[in-house]
């Protein structure tokens, strides 16, 4: 129990810091106005037709790529100090050891992963608000907007994917799209705690932010390649469900990116043990 409660203090230290930390202030307002821009033109359709809309629209906006590249750069801002040594943590790890340490960061990204992915979907509900009905249905809004083209006529950018609204129901479409993006997120946290610990402090934002863009290759470029690009992997659009596609299952992507979270932390844990502790000032 003492060792549990250690890692989830080292972890829970860093989230403290959050509130002093004007990086994570410039985050949220990232988010805020991206996400306006993209979801206030829903609400002018509902004004002006006067339906009401379902809060659902968290996986269709995973499933688009500019929203894909800009939240996943969010979170290369997120961890793009890791492996988080800053002026107090030698005394943290002298006191807990430099394996609790470690697990302590990873508990870390994980917990900071998830909220991150919770603001963008409580976001997305908040700014619809005025116009939001609550039920378990799509609704005949996101319906019309799916089957139709109308969502393009009112200057509607984020794409309703007939192929979401018609494999998934709107909860299960949610909490897997929500998934996903938290594991992706703790995938390329992970990332850039290996790269900066190993090689140097930029070389996890560098190596991350090429797997962000990559996804805009894969999506212009050959099917198959979705396989190797987890950042596509937010998308629901691009899940293989009935095996006819060349996308991945979504029993490979679990498979597939736990394997490497793993594989991973066992090489935080090993370079950790052979590495000088300096302290490295925020970004």
């Amino acid at each position: 129990m003492d060792k549990i409660r250690t890692v989830f203090s080292i972890a829970f230290h860093n989230l403290r810091r959050w509130p002093v930390n004007p990086r994570f202030y410039l985050i949220f307002i990232m988010l805020v106005l991206y996400l306006y821009s993209k979801i206030n033109p829903i609400n002018t359709f509902c004004i002006d037709t006067g339906y009401k809309i379902s809060p659902y629209i968290f996986s269709f906006i995973m499933s688009e790529q500019n929203s894909v590249l800009l939240i996943m750069l969010g979170i290369v801002l997120l961890f793009c100090d890791a492996p988080f040594i800053e002026i107090d943590q030698p005394y943290i790890i002298m006191r807990s050891g430099r394996k609790l340490w470690v697990l302590g960061q990873m508990i870390y990204i994980v917990i900071a992963s998830m909220l991150y992915v919770l603001v963008i979907m409580l976001l997305s509900i908040l700014i619809l608000l005025p116009n939001l009905e609550f039920n378990i249905e799509w609704g005949k809004v996101i319906g019309t907007f799916a089957q139709a083209n109308v969502a393009y006529q009112h200057n509607i950018t984020i794409p309703f994917e007939f192929s979401i609204y018609n494999a998934y129901t709107p909860l299960s479409a949610t909490g897997i799209a929500f998934f996903n993006c938290w594991i992706v997120s703790v995938f390329l946290g992970m990332c850039m705690f290996v790269l900066n610990l190993n090689i140097s402090r930029s070389a996890g934002a560098i190596g991350t932010t090429l797997l962000v863009l990559w996804q805009m290759v894969v999506t212009k470029t050959w099917t198959g390649f979705t396989k190797f690009s987890p950042v596509t992997w937010v998308s629901l659009a691009k899940i293989d469900t009935n095996g006819n596609t060349l996308y991945p299952t979504l029993e490979y992507i679990y498979i597939v990116i736990l394997t490497m979270i793993v594989i991973l932390f066992a090489i935080s844990v090993f370079s950790m043990k052979k590495r000088d502790i300096n302290v490295l000032k925020s970004v």
